[in-house]
């Protein structure tokens, strides 16, 4: 299981990142998650599915705790690690990941984890179903309408 553990890692990350907007927030909430998962192997079975979706969905609700405890006003936006190909590539693929970066701010928390889940950690709509606890049926819906959102938000900084 830690194999598997390790591999889930930068997607787990990925999506506290955008749960908590602070990378270094983030990689402590993996790593309590990882604590906790090691700490109890038998907390988990593959009854219960899957473990990558049971890992994430973990992981998500850590970071909604950490939030719960938060002091008001300690909100703050990190941007996500991009490869640097080429100077000019490189300024291209920053500005892009900028303005995609903004505009997913500007999102509801629900809205930037349904796309986080399916656009960047490539999750199946069953398995965000079972990371947002939510009926597999309404994963597409919201999934769309935050799209529809994203893009509204993204054309508005062009």
């Amino acid at each position: 299981m830690r194999e598997q553990l390790v591999l889930l890692g930068n997607g787990a990350h990925a999506l506290a990142a955008q749960i908590l907007g602070n990378q270094d927030e983030a990689a402590d909430a993996v790593q309590d998650a990882f604590a906790k998962v090691l700490g109890r192997p038998q907390a988990y079975s593959a009854e219960k599915g899957p473990l990558k979706p049971w890992f994430l969905r973990l992981v998500r609700n850590h970071c909604i705790d950490l939030i719960r405890r938060r002091r008001p006003g300690d909100d703050s936006v990190d941007l996500l690690n991009d490869p640097r190909p080429g100077p000019e590539a490189t300024l291209e693929i920053a500005q892009r990941d900028a303005g995609l970066q903004r505009a997913l701010a500007q999102l509801p928390a629900e809205k930037r984890q349904i796309i986080v889940l399916r656009d960047y950690l490539d999750l199946g709509y069953a398995e965000i179903a079972v990371v947002l606890d939510i009926a597999p049926g309404t994963v597409m819906s919201r999934l769309h309408r935050a799209r529809m959102e994203l893009k509204e938000a993204l054309s508005q900084h062009e």
